[in-house]
């Protein structure tokens, strides 16, 4: 079985919006970061008595935003494993790709299919443990 699945301009579009848009959005995070590291410190340690409780506030708070990216794409990759599964062909009948694919079917797309909620998984426990380290380096501080 040679069937290819011709590539979509409109996914190819859409894939290189998203990759902007998330650089774009990187950035912005970058900068607010480096705009305000300096008020966030004063804010730290401008209250003697409350300094522990806002250190482990600003760890938590680290940890959840660089755990939610890789969370979504866990949900992600685990949605898209399970209906290669389901349909037993890879790419899954109605995704659409941005180059053109060859389609794989029967054990090598299982194959694959497993493979991409393995690495799901993986992800997910290293999203959890970044998780629960830094929550840990928290309350040893």
């Amino acid at each position: 079985m040679n069937e290819v699945r011709r590539a979509d301009p409109a996914a190819r579009r859409q894939a290189v919006i998203f990759v902007v848009f998330g650089t774009f959005a990187g950035v912005l995070l970058i900068l607010g970061y480096e705009r305000y590291r300096i008020p966030l410190r004063d804010w730290v340690l401008s209250d003697p008595g409350k300094f522990a409780l806002r250190v482990k506030l600003v760890f938590l708070l680290s940890g959840a935003f660089l755990a939610a990216p890789l969370v979504a794409f866990v949900i992600y990759l685990w949605s898209f494993g399970a209906s290669v599964l389901r349909s037993q062909q890879f790419p899954p009948p109605g995704y659409r790709v941005i180059r053109d694919t060859r389609i794989i079917a029967g054990r090598a797309a299982t194959s694959r299919g497993r493979g991409l909620k393995m690495l799901a998984l993986c992800l997910g426990v290293a999203a959890v443990l970044l998780w629960l380290l830094l929550w840990r380096l928290t309350w040893t501080l």
